[in-house]
């Protein structure tokens, strides 16, 4: 109960300074005297917006940072409004993350692309038995990462006979180093093969997006597919990475919003430890560690309501479900892996429609685990 309180305090610590910026970055100036003034907040764009960081996961522990997100009119009424974010904290555990990342939108939206560009020191935990974690046995690490990752789709040549049909490329320079070494353990866990070197990869992606909205949508569904080769030609490393991710989008009772979403991820190859099939404790079964249960094969189920509640306030409760396993039939053997959990978002844009999210997860109903993130999960 002691630490559940310690969550709650916390999430009040997140929430308050994170109304007072984004209340300023909305409000639009507006000159009373003039006569043909603009008062009306639906005609005004928002550039910016910011929000501290000041929140606590399983994976960081207490967080203290900023972020920002710089906001480009669309290109035409009704086009999707290009974004930069930026981001920078660091954590109790000693860990330190930046990132900067463009997300844009071409040529009347038939090009849209995403471009991550990351860094961290970062302290982590190594848990070592695939589906079977135990939360109290874990082996500690040292990682540096920088990477570099883009997704580039369009829908040319493809807008006329199937106008939702998007294709495009995927690209990752990643290099890593992981050092065990400075922490004394005692267990049975041993140590991962595949640590250090560069993870570099390109391959392709498909999806057909139907959403009215790529940040909270109420209608729709999104289809995706993607498979990233990953060779010693290009790094250190030789596998390759497919995913499914399938979710549907629909009005529900009292003016509320259900999401639900399929995710089966697979690897093949000599991957590292910490890039195989698994929880990413954010968005895919949040509350946890990245990669607290992990596998060559993952599956991923996700049902979410979602309610808007009044100035900029809205809310949501979730049931997710996940497990790995090395083949096919040890996923379908494996058992589940569940959680239930709730939380409160905060509107950092409108008219986008994009929130800051806090939640609560009950994991395999053992365990009490938050997490904070922009945009939804799934």
């Amino acid at each position: 109960m002691r630490f559940l309180i310690q969550k709650l305090l916390t999430l009040t610590a997140f929430a308050f300074p994170a109304f007072a910026a984004a209340e300023n970055a909305q409000t639009a100036p507006a000159d009373s005297s003039a006569p043909n003034a603009v008062t009306d907040s639906a005609n005004y764009f928002q550039r910016f917006s910011a929000v501290p960081v000041l929140g606590y996961t399983e994976e960081t522990q207490y967080q203290f940072g900023a972020m920002a997100i710089i906001f480009f009119k669309p290109s035409f009424e009704g086009g999707n409004a290009s974004e930069l974010d930026l981001s920078f904290y660091g954590t109790s555990r000693k860990q330190v993350t930046g990132s900067i990342s463009p997300k844009f939108y071409l040529l009347d939206d038939q090009i849209s692309g995403d471009i991550d560009i990351h860094y961290e020191d970062w302290v982590g935990n190594y848990f070592g038995n695939r589906n079977d974690p135990d939360i109290d046995n874990f082996r500690k690490f040292d990682r540096q990462t920088f990477y570099v990752q883009t997704l580039v789709e369009t829908n040319y040549g493809t807008k006329q006979w199937l106008p939702d049909l998007r294709y495009g490329l995927f690209l990752e320079l990643n290099h890593t180093y992981v050092d065990f070494s400075n922490y004394h353990y005692h267990g049975d866990i041993k140590l991962p093969e595949n640590t250090n070197g560069w993870r570099n990869g390109i391959g392709y992606h498909l999806s057909i997006d139907t959403r009215d909205n790529t940040n909270w949508a109420r209608h729709g569904y999104l289809v995706q597919w993607g498979h990233y080769f990953y060779n010693k030609g290009m790094g250190d490393f030789s596998y390759t990475h497919q995913e499914l991710d399938v979710r549907g989008y629909s009005e529900f009772i009292w003016n509320t919003s259900m999401a639900v979403g399929l995710l089966w991820q697979r690897v093949d190859g000599d991957a590292p430890f910490d890039k195989l099939a698994g929880s990413d404790g954010l968005k895919r079964f949040r509350g946890v560690e990245k990669n607290y249960f992990y596998g060559n094969q993952a599956m991923f189920l996700q049902v979410e309501f979602r309610k808007k509640l009044f100035w900029r306030l809205a809310g949501d409760i979730f049931f997710e479900g996940g497990k790995t396993g090395d083949y096919f039939s040890d996923l379908m053997r494996n058992k589940w892996h569940r959680s239930i959990g709730f939380g409160g978002r905060f509107a950092l844009n409108k008219k986008e429609n994009l929130y800051a999210r806090c939640e609560l997860s009950w994991v395999d109903f053992k365990n009490v685990g938050m997490t904070m993130y922009v945009r939804d999960a799934f």
